[in-house]
């Protein structure tokens, strides 16, 4: 399997400008409505560093040292360029995630569990990590935003919520009341615990396979107008405060990238590595554009998710309904709501369960009201295309407002932070009441297989543990369980990732000796050049060579084990 760590780092800076500037041309309508609210409230734009930063206001826009919607106000001086004011941060996270799938996750710190937002760059290789945190204001959606715009330099960004466990009944920034209890609380925290639990942030994703070792701790100091960034590697310890002025921002941003850049090597200053570089960086896109065009030819491969998935659910033969489906959680019983499709014909089916990864059923687009999940019903109708009864359970049912659904969150982010308070075993058994409901159909043949994507490619891996009768599962750039977790799974799993997915494709090959010790039926893929979220976003290095691979590989996966019995144990990659 070719190694794309052979790719230099000249190769790999040309790959990241195309990737910045292809998620620039996919969310081009975005940016266009959010021009055009700016550009209402008097806000100028801030040229040359993606989505983010044309979001960005210039220093002339003050931001109220009294109000607002976070603690921890900024001071009445300039915003530095770059960085988004109070007013447009939520507007650049939301505009974000469509592009990248964030994750809600625990960083264990002796009986304490910190909860973290944190973003893997589409990027090769291992990258460096980098915690972004401001003073006096827990976990707002500022910080946050500030995060997404770390990440396009090629850093693991981690936010932390300092706050976790501190708050009433033991939450964190959210759960207090006003934002001078944040700040009040923040301050009873200390310098020295405050910096103890961003450390231990740090050093728990430094220590994970997808980093390179070398990390950034940035502090926003706002009551001091400074900017404190703490730099590491294996060779340097390096302290540098910005006063908050005007270039404060892009001054920072400069000194991450040098810290992302590996060292030159004497053999990278030679021009025969360039050569082998710039012949494989054609020969990629060369596959990259075979891939592209086979896709559009056929219609049982799933399209990328730029590629008008609401036109392909609105000409299908194929006609879903939205059930509600009965289901209990720890408050009370609540109506799963599910989009339910069927292949055409009379004949016996098996059921496939499909998960929406952790953003939702809109995958990070804004939710509409009675409609939406557009991409995730296309992949609905693919598999249907190949015979099976399709499930796809809302996991957000009833944590809207007023007790809503997915299409009741006015903003994407909001939907993925309700989805991260459910807990993994609420969300376990919803997605068994689904197959339940599925199984029960007159045309169901009885057996039942799972898949999902990023954290619901996840779920399909601890589904195929903790769901009595699960026959197969298929995860798609999910993270494997824990070695207690894994020893329970009664099902064949196959899972896929990309090499350019740092925090993932090391996990899933690590998952296949333990696989195999524990005698499981586990087949595994990982793609050169390939990145997160694969299937979504194809215009990406070659994903589209990874789908064009992946989807029939599962599909006959499905078919090998839920159209027959099947008791092979054995564990392999092609």
């Amino acid at each position: 399997m070719e190694n794309p760590r052979q790719i230099s780092s000249r190769a790999r800076t040309q790959r990241r400008w195309a990737m910045k500037t292809g998620r620039i041309s996919k969310v081009g309508a975005v940016a266009i409505v959010v021009s055009a609210f700016l550009l209402a409230t008097g806000d100028r734009f801030v040229p040359g560093r993606g989505v983010q930063a044309a979001l960005a206001v210039e220093k002339t826009v003050s931001v109220s040292a009294t109000g607002g919607t976070f603690a921890g106000r900024f001071s009445t001086r300039a915003m530095p360029l770059g960085l988004p004011s109070e007013d447009t941060a939520k507007i650049v996270l939301n505009a974000s995630l469509p592009h990248h799938h964030p994750q809600w996750l625990e960083v264990p710190m002796g009986s304490v569990k910190i909860r973290v937002f944190v973003i893997y760059p589409d990027l090769g290789d291992t990258a460096p990590v980098a915690v972004v945190t401001a003073r006096n204001q827990g976990l707002s959606d500022w910080v946050r935003a500030v995060g997404t715009e770390v990440v396009n330099e090629g850093y693991i960004t981690v936010v932390p919520d300092l706050l976790s466990g501190l708050g009433p009944n033991g939450g964190g920034t959210d759960s207090f009341a006003t934002h001078e209890a944040i700040a009040t609380a923040l301050a009873r925290l200390g310098e020295g615990e405050t910096e103890r639990r961003t450390k231990a942030v740090r050093d728990y994703f430094v220590s994970l396979p997808g980093s390179n070792g070398k990390s950034a701790m940035l502090d926003f100091n706002w009551s001091e107008n400074r900017l404190d960034a703490a730099l590491s590697s294996l060779t340097q310890q390096r302290v540098v405060k910005f006063d908050l002025t005007e270039h404060a921002w892009h001054n920072t941003l400069a000194l991450l990238t040098s810290l992302a850049e590996p060292e030159a090597t004497p053999q990278a200053k030679s021009t025969l590595p360039a050569v082998k570089d710039d012949a494989a960086a054609a020969a990629s896109a060369a596959r990259q554009r075979d891939a592209q065009q086979e896709i559009a030819k056929r219609s049982d491969i799933v399209p990328g998710h730029f590629g008008g998935p609401e036109k392909v659910v609105d000409q299908s033969p194929r006609h879903g309904e939205w059930v509600d489906i009965p289901a209990s959680t720890a408050a009370g019983s609540v109506k799963l709501h599910s989009w339910l499709l069927q292949p055409l014909g009379n004949d016996k089916a098996a059921v496939v369960v499909l998960i929406h990864p952790g953003p939702g059923m809109d995958i990070g687009e804004a939710p509409r009201k009675g409609e939406g999940a557009d991409w995730m019903r296309v992949v609905a109708d693919k598999l249907a295309l190949q015979g099976f009864i399709v499930i796809m359970p809302d996991l957000a049912s009833g944590l809207g407002p007023n007790g809503g659904n997915f299409d009741s969150f006015k903003y994407p982010d909001d939907l993925a932070k309700a989805l991260g308070t459910r807990p993994v075993p609420e969300k376990i058994g919803l997605l068994r009441a689904a197959r339940d409901y599925a199984l029960n159909l007159p045309r169901a043949n009885g057996k039942s297989g799972i898949t999902g994507f990023c954290n619901g490619g996840g779920f399909a891996w601890e589904s195929a543990a903790e769901i009595p009768g699960i026959n197969a599962a298929v995860s798609f750039y999910g993270a494997p369980p824990d070695l207690a977790t894994m020893a329970k799974i009664q099902a064949p799993v196959l899972a896929f990732a990309g090499d350019d997915d740092p925090g993932l494709a090391p996990k899933v090959a690590a998952a296949a000796p333990e696989m195999q010790r524990l005698g499981k039926t586990f087949e595994f893929k990982i793609y050169p050049n390939v990145t997160h979220a694969f299937l979504e976003h194809q215009t990406l290095g070659e994903n589209a060579v990874a789908t064009l691979d992946s989807w029939p590989r599962a599909i006959a996966f499905f078919k090998r084990y839920l159209n027959a019995q099947t008791s092979s144990t054995n564990t392999r990659t092609n």
